[in-house]
């Protein structure tokens, strides 16, 4: 059934065909609104699972590096530790979501009841046929590694291993709010009265998003799967990095590996490519990962994606189905690209009228000016040159932005109310952070969707 709104993506290239990059809904069929005036956004585009490439997930790690025979990681019976958060005796916790590799639900610690108390709980798939005992539980062991080492205010938490009737669980922090996905699909970010975020909201999420990227980046992790779905609330209102299948550890010590300690960034030094082969999501993959020409670094990866996020939630749905030419969408963007680059050699954008390439209507669309050149910036479409995830987030205009969560776990100056002076917030007047009200409002019942999460382990596709 025909909804209204803007259109699902179902492959329109040149040729007319029906592409092969058509996808199925992974939740919702409901629709987005289009952004006024402009027909270039294809639509809320859903995730997709299909088997694991090579370079996705665990085997692109155990090209870039030996991984142990052992992983050094505790686990512990998943009903020692964990009991359901259900009221009703012998049933299980609500179901958050599924994906193709995980079934998500809610759980809480033992002990006295408490709110504080809920976690999220994913339990794996069981081993594909295809793959041996020991590939699967490295598989899970060295994902579980990689989320354990961090810790970010933009990332989510992860708290325990466990195993429960012969499968993996990944214990991590409980995202009240869920996916951002589900907020944009709700038309919270659209304009007029139906919105509910402000630009100061967005700027705010775009932020924070990027302050837990260059963390990632720092550490020696790229995610290589950026995209709204990957992206939860907290009961805060503040945004949350989720689900690390396919991340990379392009430098450093794995953490894992016993000489990391279960620390990432550990003994950093040259960074290692990723192997040719596709992971993530089709409207967020940059154009050098989708060629598979070859070896690739992934954190120009992470830059492009976070850029396509902000697209998506200002403009309620994806700029183009995927960043190749045969896209009517995309071959716009890249045609403006192609005429500007020649006359341009250094390809640097720069302030002025040609100091940036003409890139459609979608990009007119887009204010402040400065946001608009970063946003090119990191879509470069050669990613030697595209702007790096330090840099972004130094930017004057990222700088510039108020943003509510803390820059790190060691940052005093958080959620700092400052319509309610005290002594506390005028010792921080140089420093203060201002308090945006990010929690989404209340649906209806009948119509709940926000607490859709969706994990995958490690599965891309060729």
């Amino acid at each position: 059934m025909n909804r209204p709104g803007i259109q699902w993506a179902n492959g329109s290239a040149k040729d007319g065909k029906k592409s092969r990059f058509a996808r199925r809904r992974s939740v919702s069929t409901e629709s987005v609104p289009k952004a006024p005036s402009n027909d270039q956004t294809i639509g809320l585009i859903d995730t997709f699972s299909k088997p694991a490439a090579e370079g996705v997930g665990l085997k692109a790690r155990r090209l870039s590096l030996s991984l142990p025979d052992e992983f050094v990681v505790d686990s512990c019976d998943l009903e020692k530790e964990f009991r359901s958060s259900s009221a009703f005796p012998g049933k299980r916790g609500k179901r958050l979501g599924s994906g193709a590799t995980a079934v998500v639900r809610i759980m809480a610690r033992k002990g006295p009841p408490s709110s504080e108390d809920l976690v999220a709980v994913k339990e794996f798939r069981g081993r594909d046929k295809d793959e041996t005992d020991d590939e699967y539980n490295k598989k899970v062991k060295s994902e579980y590694s990689i989320a354990k080492s961090l810790h970010h205010p933009n990332i989510v938490e992860t708290v325990r291993l466990c195993t429960n009737r012969g499968r993996w669980n990944h214990v991590m922090e409980y995202c009240g709010h869920g996916e951002l996905f589900s907020l944009v699909e709700r038309k919270l970010f659209a304009a007029g009265p139906e919105g509910h975020y402000n630009v100061q909201d967005r700027l705010c999420f775009f932020k924070q998003l990027l302050r837990g990227v260059d963390y990632l980046h720092c550490h020696g992790i790229a995610h290589r799967d950026i995209k709204l779905e990957n992206l939860l609330l907290d009961k805060e209102g503040h945004l949350k990095i989720s689900d690390f299948g396919v991340a990379e550890v392009f430098s450093g010590e794995h953490p894992g590996l016993r000489a990391a300690g279960g620390e990432c960034g550990k003994n950093m030094g040259e960074v290692r490519l990723s192997k040719p082969g596709i992971c993530g999501s089709l409207p967020y993959i940059a154009p050098e990962v989708l060629e598979k020409k070859g070896e690739y670094d992934p954190r120009p990866l992470d830059v492009w994606s976070c850029a396509i996020v902000f697209l998506t939630m200002t403009f309620g749905g994806s700029p183009w189905q995927a960043a190749k030419p045969e896209f009517e969408y995309y071959a716009r963007f890249k045609q403006g690209w192609d005429e500007w680059l020649p006359t341009h050699e250094d390809g640097q954008i720069i302030d002025g009228p040609d100091g940036h390439p003409k890139c459609g209507k979608l990009f007119s669309l887009i204010n402040p000016p400065p946001i608009k050149r970063l946003l090119l910036k990191m879509l470069h479409p050669l990613p030697e040159k595209r702007i790096t995830i330090r840099d972004v987030v130094n930017s004057p205009c990222i700088k510039n932005i108020d943003c509510c969560c803390p820059a790190n776990f060691e940052d005093p100056a958080c959620c700092i109310d400052t319509s309610k002076p005290t002594k506390q917030t005028s010792k921080m007047t140089k420093t203060k952070q201002f308090l945006h009200h990010h929690i989404p409002p209340a649906q209806e019942k009948k119509f709940v969707k926000v607490l859709q999460h969706r994990f995958d382990m490690g599965d891309g596709w060729q």
